[in-house]
């Protein structure tokens, strides 16, 4: 891409993440061919707007501005590729699908975008794949018409039925499709796979527990998946409070998980020998960390990164409801 070409791509992007809708519209009509540029990392325009306007996929979710939704749909009605993809085969639907913007997932879907994606090379790297992972169930719901891929911990996400995976007491092939793709980033550490009944059953647990499918929880359990196992980076009960989901937490504490477990969570570094508690703390999840505590939860455990124990991290979170509730139990319950 020439120097001018470049600086082309620049302005768009600077004016559809300001919402420069005039600008935009200036600069494709003089310059039409911007939407097919590339960026040094790969990326296009339609892609980086996207970006823009879930707040470069913010989790918690950033709705983003009209003006920033605007000028997605002006790139998209310029003609920009919508399933273009980024040298890790990025799409703009893997960003509505993570950030869990299920309007612009919408609007992407109707502009022609795809449901099967190979993000980071892998077979199984869909947008619901993203989705699913991060508990934006109802972006998962939409993207999940087909389901791509069809396998026993998306079924177990979406609350479908789970028998079919199953036939002679054994798993079916299409119950392990997909499931090279095991990390939304590739911060999160690498995972040595087996895929052993065992293992595949345990982290469908935690993908059935971060979108509150008690009913798809029983099913696993009952086949013997583990209440406490930590099959990738977060038993069951972590991955329910990351969602905040009391009805999951509550499930799984009436089947015997342990409020106390220690064990490392999340992408690297994150959570070192931590407890449930912390990150119910640190999300300011008052209803989860109450619940917690209720049920058994020790205040006082400390992570074995920094030392924190609950309150700390609800501290240094700017979890101020956390830090209220846990100040109180603490006073009370010496």
């Amino acid at each position: 891409m020439s120097v001018d070409e470049q600086w082309i791509l620049e302005m768009a992007c600077e004016a559809a993440q300001a919402g420069d809708i005039a600008r935009l519209l200036e600069i494709l009509e003089a310059s039409p061919e911007v939407v097919t540029y590339r960026t040094a990392t790969d990326d296009t325009l339609l892609g980086l707007a996207c970006r823009s306007a879930t707040g470069d996929v913010a989790i918690p979710p950033v709705p983003g501005t009209k003006a920033q939704h605007q000028a997605v749909d002006l790139i998209l009605e310029a003609g920009a590729d919508v399933n273009a993809a980024t040298s890790e085969a990025w799409t703009p639907l893997h960003t509505a699908a993570m950030a869990g913007h299920l309007d612009l997932a919408r609007r992407l879907l109707t502009a022609g975008a795809s449901t099967s994606g190979s993000l980071y090379q892998c077979q199984g790297g869909s947008p619901l794949a993203l989705a699913l992972f991060y508990a934006k169930t109802e972006v998962g719901r939409q993207l999940a018409k087909p389901a791509v891929p069809d396998n026993l911990r998306h079924a177990a996400a979406l609350g479908r039925d789970l028998n079919r995976f199953f036939s002679g007491g054994e798993f079916t092939a299409s119950a392990k499709e997909g499931l090279d793709f095991y990390r939304p980033l590739l911060v999160f550490p690498k995972w040595d796979r087996e895929f052993s009944r065992q293992e595949v059953l345990d982290e469908a647990l935690t993908w059935a527990a971060r979108n509150g499918q008690c009913k798809s929880m029983a099913w696993l359990v009952q086949r013997g998946a583990g209440v406490d196992s930590n099959a990738y980076r977060g038993t069951p009960l972590l991955w329910a409070i990351y969602s905040g989901d009391v009805r999951a937490v509550t499930w799984l504490l009436d089947h015997g998980a342990d409020p106390n477990l220690r064990h490392d969570f999340g992408g690297q570094d994150h959570g070192v020998r931590a407890v449930a508690l912390h990150l119910a703390a640190q999300h300011d999840s008052v209803d989860c960390v109450e619940l917690l505590l209720n049920r058994g939860a020790d205040p006082h455990i400390v992570d074995g990164a920094h030392g924190g124990d609950a309150l700390g991290w609800a501290e240094f979170s700017g979890a101020t409801r956390a830090v209220e509730v846990l100040k109180k139990w603490t006073s009370t319950y010496r």
